[in-house]
């Protein structure tokens, strides 16, 4: 399924390496070299890698995406093949948010058959408890806009303000998923590597 112990900041695989693979390279906000998501870093060269590597900020050298850290993740996973990075986030009490952040450029990325799939395998088996909660939330992110992949269906949430975020009721088994105000409007919603969103 997935290596639930592999969350962020967790060693690479041995074996693995980014190798051509750049994609954090364009999906992620990384304030420190002004590198805003959606669009290439200016020390990128696409397919090669990084240009200031020697010199890259401690952001950049201590992230691996979801492949590069989770031995269950074939190839099919490899960021620049699926064009979808995985980030897996310790939400506490034993949950977890999975976050599918997929390149603007290939918008249906994550709905290609072996992607989904696993996806929809991971929310089935992370989704409503006993307990009342989910185990796993299963998230896509196209840019600013919001899916969550629920074991009954998929919810569009849209385009996240700077001031929202996303609310999940559960009550038994049913699943409810909303848009709500951040208190306070932090203006947080951004996605930066390597941190939950």
């Amino acid at each position: 399924m997935l290596d639930i112990s592999a969350v962020a900041g967790s060693p690479p695989v041995p074996g693995r390496s980014c190798g051509s693979c750049t994609l954090c390279c364009k999906v992620f906000n990384v304030p420190e070299v002004e590198s805003p998501a959606g669009k290439w870093c200016r020390h990128c060269a696409p397919g090669t890698g990084c240009t200031i590597h020697a010199t890259r900020p401690d952001i950049c050298r201590r992230f691996f995406c979801g492949w590069m850290v989770s031995p269950a993740l074939g190839p099919e996973w490899k960021p620049e093949r699926s064009k979808v990075i995985l980030l897996l986030h310790a939400a506490g009490n034993g949950t977890f948010r999975l976050i599918a952040h997929v390149d603007e450029s290939y918008p249906t990325a994550w709905r290609r058959a072996d992607i989904y799939e696993r996806l929809k395998r991971i929310a089935t088996s992370g989704g409503p408890t006993a307990g009342g909660g989910l185990k796993v939330l299963v998230r896509v992110r196209i840019g600013r806009r919001h899916i969550v992949v629920l074991p009954d269906r998929d919810v569009d949430l849209g385009i996240l303000d700077d001031d929202e975020d996303i609310d999940v009721k559960v009550s038994g088994m049913i699943v409810e998923v909303e848009k709500v105000r951040r208190a306070g409007g932090d203006g947080a919603a951004g996605a930066t590597m390597g941190l939950p969103a």
